[in-house]
């Protein structure tokens, strides 16, 4: 899957919990009973939110029934949510090796290969979902003309199944081109369509998070001249950690667009907020998403500080976990700790905004001014409409005794702040204050408010 949102996996997971495979077993075999005990606790804990204790519930279910399809498949499923990829792997395996004409197991076996970028796997996993269909089906399928096809896939929902994951497939590879002759194939776009006309509107009455994706993922499949649409859609991407296609998305953005000043800020974009070239394996940047997730979701300390650490060492140049490794050893008190994963992540990535931001506030914290200002400078340097960072910047050159320079720089955040209709009133009153009777012993406010897509979370 493209983007492994809970609410996808969720319900895969609880379809699995409530529905036993048919094809368990040999004919004549009777299977051995799954421990319905275990499996029943673990989709309490799952929907309770207790992630950890469902993982743990899944696999005393699937050791107590090593031979039960369910069980094995609801532990898959719930160690590929929660990043364990070489358990959740081995048990789709045992599971496949029991079932192997599953249809819906064999879907998420290829679901899951597309996740850690397996794709050739995962090809071949749809192969075979398609050769369970009847010859005249997959005739059909093959080359019925476009008007056929949306019955056809209505019809057969696990042909729909294979569209839409090697249209992800397609679009993770960066092969958008033949992506879009497949989705116009089986009428998943059709023409005239004002796709990113009505991404735009979903994003702009805030729906989920699931639908505005699935909005812009038929806006760049169906319109590939609209390259605004396309370009926003990579920065919403990156806001949501999925570094991969965000970058791809930027990348085509920056590419169909014909403003000269778009292509300077889609390249701009990419070095400072992408990573530039730095590769990232789609593995490494699964574990980093499921890794946040277990921290500012669960509480899990260990577990996510276990997949950061192997994000960094699948994709070292990856500035992003070093982010959340300094914000982990923060909360816990360790700021020293802290300091030294957000160094190693500016060594890491030179150009990375956001470390350089995170850094030099930690600094500012730690009343380091000559060294926060160095990263606060280098921040707005990178990304002169961050008026947070300006504004964080502006607190420590007051707090060094350099009011020009303060003023200066407040200013400028307010002016941009109050074009986005955010007016900032406390930094407004601390420059009134500052204008009538010069400088105090406060220090000014620093808000941060997050008001520009594609600049806010990592």
């Amino acid at each position: 899957m493209t983007i492994g949102t809970v609410r996808a996996i969720a319900s895969a997971i609880t379809l699995t919990f409530c529905i036993a495979s048919a094809a368990a077993a040999p004919a004549g075999q009777e299977r051995p009973a799954p421990a319905p005990r275990d499996l029943a606790r673990a989709q309490a804990a799952f929907q309770a939110g207790h992630y950890t204790e469902a993982l743990a519930l899944a696999r005393r279910g699937a050791d107590g029934a090593p031979t039960s399809v369910r069980a094995l498949t609801v532990r898959a499923g719930m160690a590929e949510f929660m990043g364990e990829f070489d358990e959740a792997r081995a048990s789709y395996g045992r599971a496949a090796a029991l079932a192997p004409d599953d249809a819906e197991l064999i879907h998420r076996t290829a679901s899951f290969a597309v996740r850690v970028g397996e794709y050739d796997r995962a090809l071949a996993q749809l192969d075979r979902l398609l050769a369970l269909h009847p010859p005249h089906v997959r005739w059909l399928f093959q080359w019925a003309p476009i008007y056929l096809q949306p019955g056809l896939l209505r019809d057969h929902p696990s042909l729909e199944q294979i569209v839409q994951v090697k249209l992800d497939i397609l679009t993770e590879k960066g092969d958008l081109a033949q992506a879009r002759q497949l989705a116009r194939s089986y009428a998943i776009v059709k023409p005239g369509e004002n796709y990113c006309g009505e991404a735009q509107a979903k994003s702009r009455a805030g729906a989920e998070r699931e639908e505005t994706f699935k909005a812009f993922r038929l806006a760049t499949l169906g319109q590939p001249d609209a390259a605004d649409c396309i370009g926003w859609y990579g920065q919403w991407l990156s806001d949501e950690g999925y570094v991969r296609l965000g970058r791809l998305m930027v990348i085509e953005g920056t590419r169909v667009t014909p403003s000269a000043g778009n292509k300077e800020s889609g390249a701009r974009y990419l070095r400072i907020r992408l990573g530039g070239t730095r590769e990232v394996p789609k593995r490494a940047e699964q574990l980093f998403l499921i890794a946040r997730q277990r921290y500012l979701r669960d509480g899990d300390v260990e577990g996510a500080v276990r997949l950061f650490d192997e994000s960094i060492r699948l994709a070292p140049t990856f500035a992003r976990p070093y982010n959340y490794r300094a914000t982990i050893a923060a909360d816990l008190g360790d700021r020293e700790a802290a300091l030294a994963w957000l160094q190693r992540g500016v060594q890491a990535d030179p150009d990375s905004w956001r470390t350089h931001r995170n850094l030099g506030k930690l600094l500012s914290e730690l009343e380091r001014y000559p060294e926060a200002e160095m990263h606060l400078r280098k921040t707005v340097q990178l990304f002169g409409d961050d008026a947070g960072g300006r504004l964080a910047l502006a607190r420590v050159l007051y707090a060094q005794g350099k009011y020009d320079d303060f003023a200066r720089e407040a200013r400028a955040a307010v002016a941009f702040f109050a074009n986005w209709k955010a007016p900032v009133p406390d930094v407004r009153d601390f420059l009134a204050k500052f204008d009538r009777w010069g400088p105090g012993a406060a220090l000014p406010p620093a808000p941060d408010p997050r008001i520009i897509i594609g600049w806010n979370y990592d």
